[in-house]
This record gives C-alpha cells, sequence and structure tokens, in this order.
C-alpha cells in the first residue's frame, strides 16, 4: 500500500507540476495578438504571478493558451524563461527553463517543454512535455514520452474580453482599476525583428493586501507584428522576483508537418472527467 500511495503521489505532483509549467510557457507562446496584460489583482494567488507574460494569474483567462491562430507565419524558436528571487538574507535563487516552439502555416503550434521533476522518492530528475495545439482539427495533445501517451482534449475559441484587440483589455483595467498605467515604451530590433515595447504598471497601496507600504509590480513586453507574439516579456514583482522570458534562435522555415502528429507508437487517451491532465473549457 505505501509502494501504490507514493506512485500516486508521485503522478499528482507531476500532473501540478506540470500544469503550472506549461501554462506559463504557453502563455507566451501562444497569447499572440493580445495586449500586454496588467499584473493580476489583490486576491489572486500571488505564488502564480511570476508566468512569463506577467503573471499566471493574469493570463489563465484561456486555459492553456488558446489564443488567436496565426496562419501564414511559420516559425520554429526556443522560449528560454529565467527567474531570480532575492530572498531577505540577500541569498539569491536562479532558475531556467526552455522550450521548443513550432509554428506552422495552418497555425498548429507544437511546444516541447523541459524541466527538472524534484520528489521524495525519485529525487532530481530530468522530464518532457510535449504540447500540439492543432485549430485544424480542433484538438489539443499533451504527450508524455517517458509513457507513450497523449492525452487529447477539444479546442474551443476563446472567451471574449481578456484577449480582446486594439488595447480594449487594458482600457477595462484602467476604468476598473485606477492604480494601473500604462505606457508605450516605441520600437526597437530584438533578433533582427522590429518589436513595440509596453509597460504594465500596477500599484498595490499601502494595506491593501496586509502590505505596509506600497508596491509596484511591472511588466514590459516586446512584440512582434511580424510573428504576432511577444519576442521579450519582463516581470518584476517584489513579492516574487523578476521573470525574462526571450524568444532565440527564430527559423521563419515552414517545420516538419510530423512535429504536430501524435506518434503512431503513442497511446491516445481521451480527456475525460478526473483525469488531472484534462482541462476542459467553457465554449
Amino acid at each position: 500500500m505505501s509502494l501504490e500511495r507514493s506512485a500516486r503521489s508521485h503522478t499528482i505532483l507531476t500532473g501540478l507540476m506540470l500544469g503550472l509549467l506549461l501554462v506559463g510557457l504557453s502563455c507566451f507562446a501562444a497569447a499572440q495578438s493580445e495586449p500586454a496584460p496588467p499584473p493580476p489583482p489583490p486576491g489572486t494567488f500571488h505564488g502564480m504571478t511570476a508566468g512569463p507574460m506577467g503573471g499566471m494569474g493574469g493570463m489563465m483567462h484561456d486555459g492553456m493558451g488558446e489564443g488567436k491562430v496565426v496562419k501564414g507565419a511559420p516559425l520554429s524558436a526556443d522560449i528560454m524563461m529565467t527567474r531570480d528571487t532575492t530572498l531577505a538574507d540577500g541569498n539569491r535563487i536562479h532558475t531556467e527553463n526552455q522550450t521548443k516552439i513550432y509554428r506552422d502555416a495552418s497555425g498548429r503550434v507544437r511546444r516541447e517543454v523541459g524541466f527538472e521533476l524534484n520528489t521524495p522518492t525519485t529525487g532530481a530528475a530530468k522530464r518532457s512535455m510535449i504540447v500540439i495545439t492543432d485549430p485544424v482539427a480542433g484538438n489539443r495533445y499533451m504527450l508524455n514520452p517517458q509513457t507513450k501517451t497523449a492525452h487529447q482534449m477539444p479546442l474551443h475559441p476563446p472567451m471574449p474580453g481578456p484577449g480582446s484587440p486594439d488595447g480594449e483589455r487594458e482600457k477595462m483595467w484602467a476604468k476598473s482599476n485606477a492604480n494601473v498605467t500604462t505606457e508605450s515604451l516605441g520600437t526597437k530590433a530584438i533578433n533582427g525583428l522590429q518589436a513595440e515595447g509596453r509597460r504594465v504598471t500596477r500599484t498595490i497601496p499601502a494595506g491593501e493586501i496586509g502590505n505596509a507600504k506600497a508596491i509596484e509590480v511591472v511588466t514590459e513586453r516586446w512584440y512582434s507584428n511580424d510573428l504576432q507574439m511577444p519576442l521579450m516579456m519582463t516581470h518584476n514583482d517584489p513579492m516574487m522576483g523578476t521573470v525574462t522570458t526571450n524568444l532565440t534562435n527564430i527559423t521563419r522555415a515552414e517545420p516538419d508537418p510530423s512535429l504536430f502528429q501524435v506518434p503512431p507508437d503513442y497511446k491516445i487517451e481521451t480527456g475525460k472527467a478526473g483525469d488531472m491532465m484534462y482541462m476542459p473549457m467553457k465554449p
């Protein structure tokens, strides 16, 4: 029984860590036409505010990153996400995660996520997860190379509002929260591509969450209209540290079509209620 409980705990922990990591990384890769999001409001679980797009809490409106489908802009690239936190005693923590992203001309997206999993049972172990988003077939697949299984989940259109174009989301935040300010940073070249910069600052007044002084949470995003996705993001939250995400090693050629298909030796499992890897979304 102890072995069974240990295996079950390992499965649950794996699912939780994969969920948190994949949500954050896929938001950067697939929030392809959104304005820079304001940081989440008070009450959001701050352990999730260090996502690459300015906070998981502020980017979970489309679940696993089902943003606008981008057609006619194929690419292959690396997404590097680093997080730096300074503790009260001056100690520093630095972590890195890398994702490989592919997108074809039809808007299919593949993400290969590498991460390190630490459990009392296994210790530190390197793992990987592959996410294939196929808007043509209307499915998403989460591939586990360790077990050669693919969890199939349906795609639904993104909810209106948070991902609306022309800065509507920021306007809504500005109306509902006077402590959020947005400013343009102009344009600059990043990795040979022109990018438009925007900074969103949210001030948490003293006493709002028990803080003695006001806290500023700042998100900067540099967005490529050519690729229709961010090239660089920096999210600075004094409570959680600084998260920097960069899109590098960009290739504009059409990726191999096989990258967007489930390998024939994988077992496809359809998502169902109670399955941690199945994350249904409202249509």
